[in-house]
């Protein structure tokens, strides 16, 4: 009856030890044409890593690259490149206003308003 009881013990502790999948996103959309948005997904630990990032354009998905990031309390900013990294497709730099982060987005040569939800 002792070894029943070791694997349940055995078993409770892997599950206190298993990684806790700690990520978050942000969706990032523009309110006038071209519709860019812009799906982003960060670790949420020391430095924010990107993990992950979706850019489309009029419902078209646009490949790119993501040399470029920060975020912290205050602001994010995000530069995607094409695949090759030789043309920068996009900057954002927003600010923090409550939950959202507000801001401008540039793409074909024009300047837009942004706005990027928690997801």
């Amino acid at each position: 009856m002792r070894l029943p009881l070791a694997i349940l013990g055995l078993i409770g502790l892997s599950a206190i030890a298993a990684p806790a999948q700690a990520t978050g996103g942000f969706l990032c959309k523009t309110a006038t044409g071209p519709q860019i948005e812009i799906a982003l997904g960060f670790g949420h630990v020391p430095g924010a890593p990107l993990v992950g990032h979706r850019l489309r354009v009029d419902g078209k998905l646009i490949a790119s690259h993501a040399p470029q990031w920060w975020l912290d309390d205050k602001e994010m900013r995000l530069e995607l490149t094409s695949p090759d990294a030789m043309k920068s497709l996009l900057v954002m730099r927003t600010k923090r206003v409550g939950y959202y982060y507000d801001g401008q987005v540039e793409y074909d040569g024009r300047t837009r308003w942004v706005r990027c939800k928690g997801s």
